[in-house]
């Protein structure tokens, strides 16, 4: 082989040396000066679709135990009959939950820039009652007139029926908001949001 040859063969090993060293440090530098980031892009309509997810949210239970004292006599015109008096007493331990109903939510509800975000939520509302237990004491009937089981069918319904505004009273709206407020602001939080605001 020719010195000329041979030559020509070395110049041609440090050219592609030197550009692959070029390369390297082209690729170096490129990744030097790269930061890697992620950007998170949340929806009106993504996020209203993962609150929806809820649906009914049920934040507070109140419990309630009661005596109710029944009694009853027969009138004649204005008058009570003797000896037809009937009474009894019953202890109820009762539950009222209350919540909001997420599946009223629309997209005029959410308003989202970047990563604050704003959230109307519906009005919580008593969502269920119930009786869990309840026992009769001191049954005592009168003359022709003793006590039935629709006595304490009306007493128990009649009992039901007010259990709302017994909750209402104690308080159990304004417990669901703040159980609310704090479990959605969680789960927008959780979305990546910095800012949560909740409106009602």
């Amino acid at each position: 082989m020719s010195k000329g040859s041979n030559k020509f063969r070395k110049i041609k090993n440090v050219f592609y040396l030197g550009a692959t060293i070029a390369i390297i440090l082209a690729t170096v530098t490129l990744f030097s000066n790269f930061t890697l980031t992620s950007k998170n892009s949340m929806s009106n309509s993504s996020v209203l679709t993962k609150v929806k997810a809820i649906s009914e949210l049920n934040t507070v239970e109140m419990y309630f135990n009661e005596i109710l004292d029944y009694k009853n006599s027969l009138f004649f015109n204005d008058f009570e009959i003797p000896f037809t008096a009937k009474s009894f007493i019953f202890t109820v331990e009762s539950k009222v939950k209350a919540g909001i109903d997420l599946s009223q939510l629309s997209a005029a509800d959410v308003t989202i820039d970047k990563k604050k975000i704003t959230l109307k939520l519906p009005t919580p509302v008593v969502t269920s009652k119930e009786i869990l237990v309840y026992k009769a004491f001191d049954e005592k009937n009168g003359l022709f007139n003793e006590v039935t089981n629709d006595d304490t069918l009306q007493v128990l319904n009649e009992f039901t029926d007010n259990l709302d505004e017994k909750a209402i009273a104690s308080g159990i709206l304004d417990k669901a908001k703040e159980s609310a407020t704090s479990t959605v602001t969680g789960l927008l939080e959780i979305m990546g949001f910095d800012d949560v605001t909740i409106t009602y």
